[in-house]
Protein backbone atom coordinates (compact mmCIF):
# COMPACT_ATOMS: atom_id res chain seq x y z
CA UNK A 1 0.00 0.00 0.00
CA UNK A 2 1.48 3.49 -0.58
CA UNK A 3 -0.52 6.23 1.00
CA UNK A 4 -1.92 8.49 -1.33
CA UNK A 5 -2.46 12.44 -0.52
CA UNK A 6 -5.03 13.66 2.01
CA UNK A 7 -2.88 12.26 5.59
CA UNK A 8 -1.63 14.67 7.91
CA UNK A 9 1.62 13.75 9.29
CA UNK A 10 1.32 13.42 13.32
CA UNK A 11 5.21 12.44 14.03
CA UNK A 12 7.94 12.96 11.50
CA UNK A 13 11.74 11.82 12.68
CA UNK A 14 14.78 12.21 10.27
CA UNK A 15 18.01 13.11 11.28
CA UNK A 16 17.64 13.50 15.10
CA UNK A 17 18.08 17.80 14.52
CA UNK A 18 14.82 17.50 17.44
CA UNK A 19 15.02 16.27 20.80
CA UNK A 20 11.44 13.80 21.28
CA UNK A 21 13.34 13.84 25.26
CA UNK A 22 10.15 16.11 26.45
CA UNK A 23 7.45 16.63 28.93
CA UNK A 24 3.67 16.00 28.80
CA UNK A 25 3.08 19.37 28.26
CA UNK A 26 5.34 19.65 25.02
CA UNK A 27 4.06 16.35 24.43
CA UNK A 28 0.39 17.60 24.95
CA UNK A 29 1.32 21.11 22.76
CA UNK A 30 3.18 19.35 20.03
CA UNK A 31 6.97 20.51 19.16
CA UNK A 32 9.44 20.67 16.92
CA UNK A 33 9.62 22.09 13.14
CA UNK A 34 6.34 21.61 10.33
CA UNK A 35 9.75 21.31 8.17
CA UNK A 36 11.61 18.86 9.04
CA UNK A 37 10.90 16.85 13.10
CA UNK A 38 8.02 17.23 15.16
CA UNK A 39 5.24 15.53 16.90
CA UNK A 40 1.89 17.11 16.36
CA UNK A 41 0.40 16.50 19.68
CA UNK A 42 -1.46 14.79 21.74
CA UNK A 43 -4.31 17.46 21.86
CA UNK A 44 -4.80 17.71 18.60
CA UNK A 45 -4.65 13.73 17.74
CA UNK A 46 -7.36 13.38 20.89
CA UNK A 47 -9.47 16.18 19.08
CA UNK A 48 -9.00 15.03 15.18
CA UNK A 49 -9.92 11.23 16.24
CA UNK A 50 -12.79 12.05 18.72
CA UNK A 51 -15.07 13.60 16.31
CA UNK A 52 -14.93 11.30 12.78
CA UNK A 53 -12.94 7.66 12.22
CA UNK A 54 -9.13 8.27 11.22
CA UNK A 55 -6.68 5.23 10.10
CA UNK A 56 -3.27 5.56 10.92
CA UNK A 57 -0.56 5.00 8.22
CA UNK A 58 2.80 4.14 9.55
CA UNK A 59 5.50 4.70 7.03
CA UNK A 60 9.52 3.46 7.97
CA UNK A 61 12.87 3.99 6.31
CA UNK A 62 15.84 2.35 7.52
CA UNK A 63 19.59 2.72 6.56
CA UNK A 64 19.29 1.39 3.56
CA UNK A 65 16.20 3.40 2.20
CA UNK A 66 14.20 0.64 1.60
CA UNK A 67 10.67 1.42 3.26
CA UNK A 68 8.27 -0.10 4.84
CA UNK A 69 4.90 0.43 6.20
CA UNK A 70 1.61 -0.23 9.12
CA UNK A 71 -1.83 0.51 8.26
CA UNK A 72 -4.54 0.58 11.32
CA UNK A 73 -8.21 0.91 9.70
CA UNK A 74 -9.48 2.80 12.67
CA UNK A 75 -7.16 5.20 15.21
CA UNK A 76 -8.30 7.00 17.79
CA UNK A 77 -6.63 8.54 21.37
CA UNK A 78 -8.01 9.70 24.47
CA UNK A 79 -8.48 12.75 26.10
CA UNK A 80 -5.96 14.09 28.57
CA UNK A 81 -8.02 12.90 31.82
CA UNK A 82 -7.63 9.60 30.06
CA UNK A 83 -3.53 10.28 29.60
CA UNK A 84 -4.08 10.23 25.96
CA UNK A 85 -4.71 6.05 26.27
CA UNK A 86 -4.56 4.72 22.75
CA UNK A 87 -8.29 3.51 22.07
CA UNK A 88 -7.94 1.77 18.77
CA UNK A 89 -6.65 0.89 16.25
CA UNK A 90 -8.73 -1.22 14.10
CA UNK A 91 -7.29 -3.72 11.38
CA UNK A 92 -3.33 -4.06 10.22
CA UNK A 93 -2.20 -4.45 7.25
CA UNK A 94 1.61 -3.73 6.06
CA UNK A 95 4.81 -5.38 5.76
CA UNK A 96 6.62 -3.49 8.48
CA UNK A 97 5.26 -5.89 11.65
CA UNK A 98 1.86 -5.40 13.61
CA UNK A 99 4.19 -3.63 16.69
CA UNK A 100 1.21 -1.60 17.89
CA UNK A 101 -1.30 -4.13 18.76
CA UNK A 102 0.25 -7.82 19.03
CA UNK A 103 2.15 -9.47 21.55
CA UNK A 104 5.88 -9.51 21.21
CA UNK A 105 8.52 -11.35 23.02
CA UNK A 106 7.35 -9.89 26.58
CA UNK A 107 3.96 -10.02 25.94
CA UNK A 108 3.89 -6.10 25.47
CA UNK A 109 0.38 -4.56 23.08
CA UNK A 110 0.49 -0.70 23.14
CA UNK A 111 -3.02 -0.56 22.34
CA UNK A 112 -4.89 0.49 25.30
CA UNK A 113 -1.95 2.13 26.60
CA UNK A 114 -1.77 5.36 28.16
CA UNK A 115 0.72 8.21 27.13
CA UNK A 116 4.17 8.18 28.81
CA UNK A 117 6.41 11.15 28.78
CA UNK A 118 9.57 11.27 30.90
CA UNK A 119 8.12 13.35 33.78
CA UNK A 120 4.76 11.54 33.69
CA UNK A 121 5.18 7.85 33.76
CA UNK A 122 2.00 5.50 32.63
CA UNK A 123 3.35 2.56 31.91
CA UNK A 124 3.12 -1.03 33.36
CA UNK A 125 7.15 -1.27 33.21
CA UNK A 126 8.87 -1.34 37.00
CA UNK A 127 10.68 2.05 35.57
CA UNK A 128 9.91 4.75 33.10
CA UNK A 129 10.10 3.70 29.78
CA UNK A 130 9.88 6.81 28.26
CA UNK A 131 12.75 8.08 30.62
CA UNK A 132 14.53 5.06 29.01
CA UNK A 133 14.13 5.74 25.56
CA UNK A 134 14.29 9.42 25.75
CA UNK A 135 10.87 9.92 24.16
CA UNK A 136 7.25 9.73 24.67
CA UNK A 137 5.14 6.79 23.45
CA UNK A 138 2.28 5.12 24.12
CA UNK A 139 4.91 2.15 26.15
CA UNK A 140 3.96 -1.06 27.95
CA UNK A 141 6.75 -2.67 29.26
CA UNK A 142 9.57 -0.31 27.42
CA UNK A 143 10.03 -3.17 24.07
CA UNK A 144 7.63 -3.09 21.21
CA UNK A 145 9.67 -5.18 18.98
Amino acid sequence: MIASGGWTVIQRRMDGSVSFNRTWEEYRNGFGDLRTEFWLGLEKLHLMTKFQPHELYIKLEDFKNETHYAHYSNFSVGNESQSYELLSLGEYTGNAGNALNSENNHGSITKNMKFSTPDRDNDKYRGNCAALNSSGWWFNDCSWW
